[in-house]
């Protein structure tokens, strides 16, 4: 069965095989010498007398070298100091010139009858039998050569122009996913801080009342941080262990505010899914934080389904009618900006507000 290989930026996937072909460096002889092969297959065929002889070998290694500094000229030197840094005109000269020049050079080695390479034997003619070349023999030859050289470097570039621009959307990619990354852990990190600002005002309310249930939320925040600090280091925990945090998170919230009528509802196979870390904290915080009616009938209702790679979430909460004081939001800022990271395009947040409650509802797409 075929690996395959995603192409990151438009979801494409390709056979590792021929994405190894392509682009891995172990196989760069190989397609080299493929390169060469199929360019010069008439005079490789000639040689096994499969088609009538096209000149000697001497005459055809003198062209495939020359050939060879050609393309290799123009890929390693005149595409990276010019083409790729602009200066198109000027690659553009330089190429037509090294093309001239080799046409040229050709020109002798093969029209030329007193040079060295000509094989009178082969190909069947005696020297003294040619008749001289003329000037309109030369222009003739460079023109009807000159499409066939600049079909060769064009060719390529062709292959080394998309080598560099998919090598170069790969690390672009990459990195933009390591800034990604880089603010989600930072986004992360400002999680546990704000959780035990909250966390803590809580206990020392609790302190100041002097309840007994003190050392059991004190037992109840270390498990919680310890969830934070060692097991949320992935990008994505399995949703059965989000949803036991969340239910410790839960029951040390109950612990100081016994009145209130909470009710966690869990449907779905929640073991076959992952989410990101933390994700779904921040609204459950916010239902506490404003779910204070003063009136005695206060109630959260949560509500988590996995469906098939899907995660739907929803908080409804009783609208409190105390002040508070604004400490500027970080905590929902937070929650927006990891969603719009952590599940680009793959998440819809719905926020209603009506005279007595609250409702937030998030769909996740985990897939």
């Amino acid at each position: 069965m075929d690996t395959f290989v995603a192409d990151k930026e438009n979801s494409m996937e390709i056979p590792r095989w021929l994405h190894d072909a392509l682009f891995n460096n172990r196989y760069r002889i190989i397609k080299h010498i493929l390169f060469w092969l199929f360019i010069y297959a008439d005079e490789l065929l000639s040689w096994m007398g499969v088609t009538e002889v096209v000149g000697t070998p001497i005459m055809v290694l003198l062209t495939i070298i020359l050939d060879m500094v050609m393309v290799y000229f123009n890929i390693y030197v005149l595409l990276p100091r010019l083409f790729l840094k602009s200066r198109v005109l000027l690659y553009c000269l330089y190429t037509a010139i090294s093309i001239v020049i080799v046409v040229c050079i050709n020109y002798f080695i093969w029209m030329d009858p007193y040079l060295l390479f000509f094989d009178s034997e082969i190909l069947g003619v005696e020297i003294e039998d040619l008749e001289p070349l003329t000037i309109n023999d030369f222009y003739t030859y460079l023109l009807g050569n000159l499409w066939s050289n600049a079909g060769i470097v064009a060719m390529a570039v062709a292959f080394k122009l998309f080598q560099v621009s998919y090598s170069t959307s790969l690390k672009l990619q990459d990195l933009k996913e390591d800034q990604l990354n880089t603010e989600l852990a930072y986004l992360k990190t400002q999680v546990n801080p704000h959780f035990l600002f909250n966390t803590l005002n809580n206990m020392y309310v609790m302190s100041k009342k002097k309840s007994e249930h003190l050392p059991d939320t004190i037992m109840q925040l270390s498990d919680l941080l310890r969830y934070q600090l060692y097991d949320t280091e992935a990008n994505t925990v399995p949703l059965n262990n989000e949803i036991t945090y969340l239910k410790n998170y839960l029951e040390l919230e109950q612990l100081r505010r016994q009145h209130l009528e909470l009710i966690f509802d869990i449907s779905g196979n929640t073991g076959a899914q992952k989410i990101r870390p933390l994700i779904l904290l921040p609204y459950i915080e916010n239902a506490f934080k404003y779910s204070n009616s003063g009136t005695g009938s206060d109630y959260i209702k949560i509500q988590l389904q996995a469906g098939e790679k899907k995660v739907n979430f929803s908080v409804e909460n009783t609208k409190g009618t105390l002040h508070r004081r604004a400490v500027g939001g970080i905590g929902m800022a937070n929650a927006q900006r990891r969603l719009e990271l952590g599940y680009p395009n793959k998440h819809t947040l719905d926020i209603q507000e009506t005279e007595k409650t609250f409702l937030v509802t998030l769909t996740l797409d985990t897939q």
